[in-house]
């Protein structure tokens, strides 16, 4: 586990080899419509999509990527974290979700994504309905696992599944 102290001091950051956004991999209902984890493949196609980032990628503006977080963030910064990461993503989202999908999970006052989680080669939706740096952390992938496979997967829902 690759763990550095942020300039505050308690703060532990941890990295990851990747992240991604599943989008249609969730029913309406929130659930998924596979348990079979992307391969390279498919993840090079959602990094072409702008629904993935790998460890060493270059954002829009040069820079690299961040992939680390703080196991104390809470729900809110976790949210704002992954919509810094994917805004595209989001604001295509955000702009068709405005009443186009019918019980969604926002609906019950749980997040509009949903953290996957990924344990012996299969896929399943992370209990927690609000995230934090912790369930990130925990889901990531073994603690004693190298960087390049570490991931975090996180959920979307169908689009205009009416």
């Amino acid at each position: 586990l690759r763990q550095a102290s942020s300039s505050k001091q308690g703060h532990v950051l941890i990295k990851v080899g990747a992240i991604a956004v599943l989008v249609n991999y969730l029913d309406d209902k929130g659930e998924l419509l596979t348990t079979i984890p992307p391969v390279k493949t498919e993840m090079s196609k959602f990094k072409r999509r702008g629904c993935a980032h790998f460890d060493g990628d270059q954002s829009e503006d040069g820079g690299s990527v961040d992939f680390s977080f703080c196991l104390d963030w809470t729900f809110e910064e976790v949210d704002a974290y992954i919509r810094r990461l994917f805004p595209k993503v989001f604001e295509y989202l955000d702009s068709v979700k405005v009443g186009d999908v019918k019980g969604k999970a926002t609906d019950n006052g749980a997040s509009e994504w949903v953290l996957i989680s990924k344990e012996n080669r299969r896929l399943s939706v992370a209990p927690e309905p609000f995230p934090t740096g912790k369930h990130l952390e925990r889901y990531k992938g073994r603690s004693n696992a190298p960087l390049q496979q570490t991931n975090i997967f996180i959920g979307e829902s169908l689009i205009n599944s009416s």
